[in-house]
């Protein structure tokens, strides 16, 4: 992957994912802006790329003051001359029972979280459209999600970045920019280490008991490092990525972006298979594909590319990706057919479904609707 001739700004840059992200951007070949409160951390990173060879600049300011916004805008024009990702990483993180959550913590989170996403994606969202081409990333959380005890301010401001980046992704919707969030549980950041520590203060407990139940919360046994959010991010930027709009990109234990969380009890042991069970987000939409053929195609492997291709057609059409089927069930005329060719099988579902390999059946019939089809593919699918 490249991103040579990108230009990139990356506000939260002076720690933690946004960090992190910049680096992963820069190594790609983009020449990135950065915004922070802190000076001396965005300052110490721009040095460090530019040390690397990287074109990097640091510009100091706050996402939620639209002056120190627009500043950015005119700093970015002209050091980059356009810009054509933008990765909307700063945030804050709150906890507190209902009861003792003061509106100024309330509005302080909505406006850094919220507030300060829209408003930078609506200065450079104009330049991306008129170009027709553009990435905005979000950095949400599993907390836009669904809910979470203690969490009501943050949980709310983090729905409201993905419900913004939703709405903002159907006005965009062909335009070649496409505008997508990244959702991860618990990650190795000093703003989760802060989280910890009020944990531990206010409840007594050790800081490793602490970061356990918090981690419990979201299923995780362990952090996620800002690096794997890092690769999901930039995994949005490509050229490739460019049939993915509107997501929201659930970032799993060990960085896998995944619209599924996977249930592996211990009590089962390893599954024969990829999994015992699979778990779709709170929100989600069920979306069945009928049978798909492709009897015009000659051979086996060749309606099986198309059959697939044509699924991924309709689950496009919805709004979503090849992540986001469940279950396939392939139906098959031929078996002897279909084991002497396992091999270029999975060659097309790799070059179709990338690393994604959902629950699958195969069923042999004698014969299909479509007397010139070999196979026909149903799916299943659970769209954001």
């Amino acid at each position: 992957m490249t991103l040579e001739g990108r230009g990139a700004v990356v506000t939260g840059a002076g720690r933690g994912i946004g960090m992190a992200v910049t680096r992963a951007l820069a190594g790609a070949g983009a020449a990135v802006v950065v915004m922070a409160r802190t000076r001396d951390q965005i300052d110490a990173l721009a040095t460090e790329l530019r040390a690397a060879g990287r074109r990097a600049r640091a510009v100091p300011g706050d996402v939620t003051n639209p002056t120190d916004v627009q500043a950015l805008a005119h700093a970015a024009e002209h050091e980059l001359g356009h810009v054509d990702i933008l990765v909307n990483s700063a945030g804050v993180a709150h906890s507190a029972p209902l009861h003792k959550l003061t509106l100024e913590d309330w509005n302080r989170v909505l406006t850094v979280n919220a507030t300060g996403t829209f408003l930078c994606t609506q200065v450079f969202l104009p330049g991306m459209l008129e170009r027709r081409w553009g990435r905005v990333a979000n950095v949400a959380s599993v907390a836009g999600l669904a809910g979470g005890k203690y969490i009501a301010a943050y949980s709310a401001s983090k729905h409201a970045v993905v419900g913004f980046t939703r709405s903002v992704a159907t006005e965009v919707a062909g335009t070649g920019v496409t505008v997508n969030a990244v959702c991860p549980g618990y990650v190795d950041t000093d703003m989760t280490r802060e989280s910890v520590a009020r944990i531990a203060a206010k409840t007594g407990m050790s800081p490793e008991a602490a970061l356990r139940a918090a981690l419990e919360t979201t299923g995780q046994r362990r952090l996620i490092s800002p690096e794997e959010v890092a690769h999901a991010v930039l995994a949005l930027c490509d050229d490739a990525s460019r049939d993915t709009n509107g997501e929201a990109v659930v970032i799993a234990e060990g960085g896998v972006p995944m619209t599924f969380r996977i249930v592996n009890p211990d009590a089962l042991g390893r599954p024969s298979g990829w999994n015992h069970g699979m778990l779709a987000p709170a929100g989600g939409r069920a979306l069945f594909v009928s049978g798909q053929t492709a009897p015009e195609r000659a051979g086996l492997v060749e309606q099986w590319a198309g059959a697939l291709e044509r699924v991924l057609e309709v689950v496009r059409a919805a709004g979503g990706g090849p992540e986001h089927i469940g279950r396939m069930t392939i139906y098959i005329t031929d078996r002897q057919s279909y084991l002497a060719s396992l091999k270029p099988l999975g060659e097309v579902h790799r070059r179709l479904m990338g690393r994604h390999y959902p629950a699958m059946a195969l069923v042999e019939v004698r014969a299909l609707a479509d007397v010139n089809a070999a196979v026909e593919i149903e799916a299943t699918a659970v769209l954001p």
